[in-house]
């Protein structure tokens, strides 16, 4: 495998990898009932705050976000959503003791408040503290959780939690989980036998499939890769990981279209994804489409992807400027023409 595919894959089946280990379920706006909307927006300058504790959060200014929920629930102390908000930026600031104490109070103030029971859980579990109570603070939230989004995800973390309960050997999950932990550890021999027995038990197990086609990758087993994708994304259509995953494999193999609508799947799958536009920019590039690779380079860096993507974008935007520049040219030249011609 040539270096600069190969790097390509580990970074992104290094991002894959860190996805599924950390959830976190609580990250997004904090959650209002009716009564506590109507409370806040009938006192302007407790709106004023959240709006700008949350704009500060959004923008990675925690600290100060922290400091606007402070003020505002100095003004509105019964007021869930805000020990929400401000537990969030805790947890980000790394202040665990205090995050878990404005989950407490946001659950105490509203106790149907899912999004502080999945904060408070996540809370619990990475502490390694009080497992079972955080298993049941995620299947309360689950009942509760309108997002569909988030459902399917949960439902797996509290049973790959429940794992950790039972031996190593009782179930898929649990099986999975150690793969998991084989796989961090470097041990992809050992981590592939164990996805192997996850499916044994259970072939509808997408996750072992995809996890197991990671390992193969880093193996430079990439037929059985392929395969382990195609059943991936044939149980689950919008795995974005396996999609650009698989779209790397085709890449590599000269599948050329296979993989740009591989690339392109994920890129309209998870819009926010900035690997997904750049890979699929790349490949509009190698057929010289150099508008549409602009474009998606663009909508990359739009995203506010990691120093080294944008490092990554920025000299693949640098490189195509003057092709550009003679696309657009010819494409107002032949509208021209066209024109004249009617």
């Amino acid at each position: 495998m040539n270096t600069l595919l190969k790097d390509m894959f580990t970074l992104a089946a290094a991002i894959a990898l860190a996805v599924l280990p950390g959830i976190s379920f609580a990250q997004d706006e904090p959650r209002r009932t009716l009564v506590e909307l109507a409370s806040a927006q009938s006192d302007p300058e407790v709106f004023n705050l959240e709006k700008l504790a949350e704009k500060a959060f959004l923008e990675n200014r925690f600290r100060e976000s922290a400091q606007f929920y402070s003020q505002a629930a100095r003004k509105a102390p019964r007021l869930s959503s805000l020990y929400l908000g401000r537990a969030t930026a805790l947890e980000m600031l790394k202040r665990p003791k205090k995050a878990v104490q404005d989950y407490e109070k946001a659950l105490e103030l509203d106790p149907g408040n899912y999004r502080a029971m999945e904060g408070l859980a996540g809370m619990l579990e990475r502490e390694g503290k009080e497992i079972e109570r955080a298993i049941s603070l995620y299947e309360l939230a689950l009942e509760r959780d309108p997002r569909s989004e988030w459902k399917e995800s949960l439902a797996v973390w509290i049973k790959m939690l429940q794992s950790r309960l039972r031996p190593v050997d009782s179930s898929p999950l649990a099986l999975w989980r150690e793969g998991n932990r084989k796989a961090l550890d470097g041990k992809a021999s050992q981590a592939e036998m164990l996805y192997t027995e996850a499916i044994a038990l259970n072939p509808l197990f997408y996750h072992a499939y995809y996890r197991r086609g990671l390992v193969r990758i880093a193996q430079d087993n990439l037929n059985g890769a392929l395969n382990d994708l195609d059943a991936t994304v044939g149980l689950s259509p919008e795995l974005r990981g396996a999609l650009i995953q698989r779209g790397l494999i085709h890449e590599h193999l000269g599948n050329t279209d296979q993989a740009m609508d591989d690339f392109l799947r994920a890129s309209e799958t998870d819009s926010r994804d900035p690997f997904a536009h750049y890979h699929l920019g790349r490949l509009y590039e190698t057929k010289g489409l150099y508008v549409e690779a602009l474009d998606s380079y663009q909508q990359a860096l739009k995203l506010k992807p990691k120093p080294e993507l944008r490092s990554l974008l920025s000299r693949r935007m640098a490189m195509i400027s003057g092709p550009v520049r003679l696309a657009l040219q010819e494409r107002s030249r032949i509208r021209k023409m066209l024109k004249d011609l009617w």
